[in-house]
């Protein structure tokens, strides 16, 4: 194993801090200028290198922002530790989860609006987009699982269809308010809209 690479993937020394400075370089032009108006050179002017670093560490421009969405759009570990430190009932526990999701996607919202903006012209960011619902699903699938093998959720239920129908509505509500901008007809704001969802998703769940 060479020093690069043992610098670069494993997280020692000088190498990975100025791996991490590019790439919060990048997330933060992209956000501002979005996706190709993030370019190497401005990049590499904020986060204090030159470009031949860049190209060095990413290999392309391609490489650096790929690198920069991926750990943008990676809420699984975030979720996860929400649950583990959630305290409230199993009622509350839904409501709260799509709240936690909701928050999670606003508060990466430029680099989800910019996957599906990019999306036609590169397919794999469409399936690096995907991910994000994946990922959120999985972890409450998982976690309704749990408390129906504890007798607290009926266990002949689909959970994972539970969790993909409460984190469409999320997701539904992310795109109308946060990137379309649309005031829709229904009397309630998207956090009544998930508290009411989760709500009738708990009264079907339940024993």
């Amino acid at each position: 194993m060479n020093e690069d690479y043992t610098d670069i993937h494993e997280g020692k020394g000088a190498e990975q801090e100025t791996r991490q400075r590019i790439i919060a370089a990048a997330k933060q032009l992209m956000a501002e200028k979005g996706y190709k108006g993030a370019t190497t050179r401005k990049i590499a002017g904020l986060a204090g290198v030159n470009e031949v670093t860049i190209f060095r560490h990413f290999k392309n421009k391609e490489g650096l922002l790929d690198a920069a969405l991926v750990e943008m759009t990676a809420i699984r570990e975030p979720l996860e530790a929400f649950l583990k430190d959630f305290t409230g009932s199993v009622e509350e526990l839904l409501a709260a989860y799509a709240r936690r999701y909701y928050e999670i996607l606003v508060e990466r919202k430029d680099s989800f609006i910019i996957c599906m903006f990019e999306a036609r012209d590169r397919p794999e960011l469409a399936q690096l987009f995907c991910r994000i619902p994946e990922a959120a699903i999985e972890v409450l699938r998982a976690e309704l699982g749990k408390l129906a093998s504890q007798g607290i959720l009926d266990d002949q239920k689909d959970h994972g269809v539970a969790a993909h129908m409460l984190l469409s509505t999320v997701l539904i509500e992310f795109i109308v308010h946060q990137h379309i901008g649309l005031e829709t007809a229904c009397p309630m704001d998207e956090y009544q809209v998930m508290q009411h969802a989760s709500n009738i998703l708990f009264t079907g769940l339940r024993k």
